[in-house]
């Protein structure tokens, strides 16, 4: 699934939802086959570092986050989606520049982790769940 939010407690609750409706899918129950649930792109609607790298600290933390595997164990992988520049987005007359950083990317342009990448993968050592 895709979750982008203003907050992490709207991802948990959306993601807290397909466990409702695909709960004999996670369980395996009923003969079907167990499934798990990867969230493929999850981002915050926002452009302030700051408030991204709480985000994602809500988002990922082990004591109720999707690292807390009792709460959210059918949920197999994560994966952040950004980038430092898009080309095709635009707001109003503003059209971004080549190489543009945003708040969200996980590295600059040459690779090196932004704040936010810093943060995210600061979970990783701990995580099962991070792709």
């Amino acid at each position: 699934i895709h979750a982008y939010a203003r907050t992490a407690a709207e991802v948990k609750e959306k993601i807290k939802g397909y466990e409702t409706v695909f709960q004999e899918d996670f369980d395996g129950t009923n003969g079907r086959k167990k499934k798990t649930l990867w969230l493929t792109e999850v981002a915050m609607g926002s452009n302030n570092a700051s408030e991204i790298t709480e985000f994602v600290d809500d988002l990922m933390n082990a004591k109720d986050g999707l690292n807390e595997r009792e709460t959210f164990g059918f949920v197999e992988k994560v994966s952040w989606f950004s980038d430092y520049s898009f080309d095709s987005f635009k707001v109003g007359t503003y059209v971004p520049h080549e190489n543009e950083v945003w708040s969200s990317t996980l590295f600059f342009p040459f690779g090196q982790l932004s704040p936010v990448g810093e943060r995210f993968f600061s979970h990783c050592g701990t995580s099962s769940v991070l792709v």
